[in-house]
Parts: C-alpha cells; structure tokens; sequence
C-alpha cells in the first residue's frame, strides 16, 4: 500500500452560511477536487474526508482516493459545533490515518483545512487540543470567510489562517483555487523527498492570491460589536419556513435586512438552537418572505412565532399561525422577537 496524504475540509454548514455562500462552497470543492485530479503526484497520494458542521457534526465523505470523491449537497442547520467537528475529525484521524512502525511507513501528515463565517456555538479548546496533541501532528490551516469569522480563536486552532473577506462566488473560487495549490505543493514536495514536514514551505510555494491574507494572532480582525441577527420566519399561506438576516448599522442602533432566505423542510431535525434576542423595534427593511412575496414579517409576543405578512393588507385583524390567536397589529413599544445562534 502506497503512502497516503490525507486532506481533511472541515466546513461551516450553519444559517450564517445560507443561501450563496453554501452554494459557493459546494462549488469550491467540487473545483478543487478537479483542479487536484489533473495533478499527478495529487492523483497518486491524495486522499479526502469531508466533514461538515452546525448544530452537530457529520462525515459526508470519508476518506477517499481523490478520484472516486463525491460531495453529497451541503444541508444548512442552525449553530456553529466547531467543537464537535475537531473531535469528530480526531476520531476519524485516530480510526484512518496509518502510522508509522519499525516495519512500514505510515501516511504522510494530515492537512486539515477548517473553514467557517462565524464563531463557534460550542466548547472547543478541548477537541482542538486533542487534535494538536495527535501522532502525527496534523498540519491544521483555518479559512475565516466574511467579517464575522473568529479570528482570534482559529489563531488559537490553526497553525495558519487566511481571511477572506469577499464570500462571492468568484472570492470563493480563488480561496478554493489556493486550497488545491497548497495540496498540490505538499504532494509533489512528497513525491520528491523534499522533507517529512512540507507544510512548512506551503504557503511560500503556494502564493496568495487575490483578496485572501495571512492573520497572526496579533493582528486578528476584530469581529463586529453587535453580531448579525437571525430570525426565523414562516410562511402564512405555504408553512414553509425562512430566515431573515439582518445587519448592524455601524452608523445607528438600527439593524438592516440583508436578505431572506427558505430553509430546508428539515431544518430542525437537529433541535433548535436558540441564540440572543433581538429587539424588534430596531429592525428595519423589507424581510419578503421567499414562497409567498410577502414584504413584512409579524410577530406573536403569546407564543413567540414569526412569520410573514403583507404591509398592504389594511386588515387590522390577524391569527396567529403558530396558536390560532387573533389580535391586532400594534408598533408600539420595543419587544424581543428570538433569535437564532447563525
């Protein structure tokens, strides 16, 4: 059996992620994946797991030859179990990576690329601990997406972050174009004996591009004072459930709708993942919901549901949908509508 090089992508499934930024990193994979497929020293030694995380951790890919990898759709959930995803890329390091013995050689060391757009819901200076303290040590490199990544705890679990602030799909593709380099470079550094330990001239080899940039611990991005806000909305006339994003104005105590996305019939398979309130009265901008077209959002202070409404309807009479109470529509006062943890 020939020596392996094993790649861990450890990505961020979460609410945050929703919409075209999940999508962009689907596609991303699936570039890298083929970028890396027409290298043949990759094709000869590179092996890939796939794990993605929210309200938990899943393997969607276990590790595979390069050639016969296949990404299932990525399912957004709500919070951000980084935590859970270290362990859970721990345990299956611990189960597929061989080691070395007097008698054979083991797999080369393991990359682990982690990324994610938000801050972790959960402990994990333990699992990222753990997986440090792995022999061997895995080469852990951690992709902050966006303005709300936690710089300063992936300084704390990776050996090197990047921080891409463009999560288009055209800034995705270049971060995804400089994943397959770097895995390119460690596999042909492997092929040639250039050293045991190739990530450290990685990011030498593989240069950065466009838009991405190397943080330190003392210069971690400062994340936003007031995080976004996620609320999760339901359709009156499909049932069908949404979430809202909303923004901070810098300039203002206001928050501004950033987009309403429909989320998955399954949603919330995993429980619900509750995060701060949200006072209702500093929201602003039209939330439509994605099934009906509805501009405006409504919520029940009786059993805490939200969900869509139109601002034409002169009506002042509405049932709730979530416990069938009517009552009238009031703008008075500030009120707390529940959030979500993104």
């Amino acid at each position: 059996m020939s020596r392996r090089l094993p790649v861990y992508l450890l990505l961020d499934a979460s609410e945050s992620m929703v919409g075209p930024p999940l999508k962009s990193v689907e596609e991303g994979v699936k570039l890298m994946l083929r970028t890396l497929a027409k290298n043949p020293y990759a094709l000869e030694t590179v092996h890939v797991s796939v794990i993605s995380f929210a309200a938990g951790a899943q393997v969607l890919t276990p590790l595979t030859e390069l050639q016969d990898v296949r990404l299932p759709p990525l399912s957004v959930r709500p919070g951000t179990a980084m935590g859970t995803a270290l362990r859970l890329c721990r345990d299956c390091m611990a189960r597929d990576v061989v080691r070395t013995t007097p008698e054979r050689k083991g797999d080369y060391r393991p990359l682990v690329f982690l990324l994610t757009d938000g801050e972790p819901t959960d402990a994990w200076r333990g699992p990222a601990s753990e997986l440090r303290g792995m022999h061997p040590r895995p080469a852990v490199t951690a992709l902050g997406c966006g303005d709300e990544a936690d710089f300063a705890c992936l300084t704390e679990i990776a050996d090197a972050v990047l921080s891409l602030r463009d999560v288009s799909p055209e800034g995705m593709e270049r971060l995804f174009s400089w994943v397959s380099a770097s895995v390119a470079v460690s596999s042909r550094q492997l092929d040639s004996g250039e050293g045991a330990d190739p990530w450290t001239v990685n990011l030498e080899k593989a240069p950065l591009m466009e838009g991405l940039r190397l943080v330190k611990y003392d210069d971690a991005p400062r994340r936003p004072a007031r995080p976004r806000v996620f609320i999760h909305g339901t359709c009156r006339k499909t049932g069908g459930k949404y979430l809202v994003v909303y923004r901070a104005d810098p300039g203002s105590d206001l928050y501004f709708s950033a987009g309403t996305y429909p989320l998955p019939d399954d949603f919330y398979s995993d429980g619900k993942a509750a995060g701060p309130q949200a006072d209702g009265s500093l929201l602003r901008g039209r939330a439509s919901c994605p099934y009906c077209g509805n501009d405006g959002m409504v919520f029940c202070r009786v059993c805490k549901t939200s969900y869509c409404w139109d601002p034409e309807d002169e009506s002042d009479a509405y049932h709730c949908t979530g416990c069938g109470r009517s009552f009238e529509l009031s703008s008075d006062g500030s009120f707390d509508v529940p959030g979500s943890q993104g």
